[in-house]
């Protein structure tokens, strides 16, 4: 397995992976359309790392600078980055694909000066949050019952990791 930027040339496949990775304790959205597209800012190609196999992408991790994110933050935001999303094809689950493409992103930020990484997690999704934590993420802050999905009340868990 090997990490790269993306490109935009890439839409298609990353798509097709978060449409496959998707699933209702990973995302408070609906599945995505088969033909929704997947950049749009601020999800970028400069913002998005890909997992390849055999040269075939099977996973990808959204990085996004928190200021970008959040314009009106300017500088006081500027030392953030912010996991928007990791999708790994389900076939590839299980095998450090979420591992390694964390790790990337942990590189990538402190390339980008970055203090801290943070991301959301459901309550629901508790595989997602071991590997967080596995990979030195903490939890900061808990919002109860935050949202109703499939007649029921999921939390949404602030983890963040300290690059300092």
């Amino acid at each position: 397995m090997r990490i790269r930027p993306a490109r935009q040339d890439d839409e298609r496949a990353l798509a097709r992976i978060v449409r496959a990775a998707w699933t209702p304790e990973s995302s408070v959205f609906p599945r995505p359309a088969a033909d929704a597209p997947f950049f749009r800012a601020p999800v970028v190609p400069e913002n998005v790392l890909v997992a390849l196999a055999a040269d075939e992408p099977i996973g990808l991790i959204k990085l996004v600078p928190m200021a970008t994110a959040q314009p009106g933050l300017g500088a006081a935001a500027a030392h953030v980055q912010q996991i928007y999303g990791l999708s790994v094809v389900p076939e590839h689950q299980g095998r450090r694909a979420g591992t390694e493409l964390l790790g990337a992103a942990r590189a990538e930020a402190v390339a980008r000066g970055a203090r801290r990484i943070t991301l959301r997690v459901l309550g629901g999704n508790p595989r997602a949050q071991r590997l967080y934590e596995r990979l030195g993420y903490r939890v900061e802050g808990v919002e109860r019952e935050q949202f109703l999905l499939g007649g029921t009340y999921v939390d949404d868990v602030l983890l963040a990791l300290d690059l300092t």
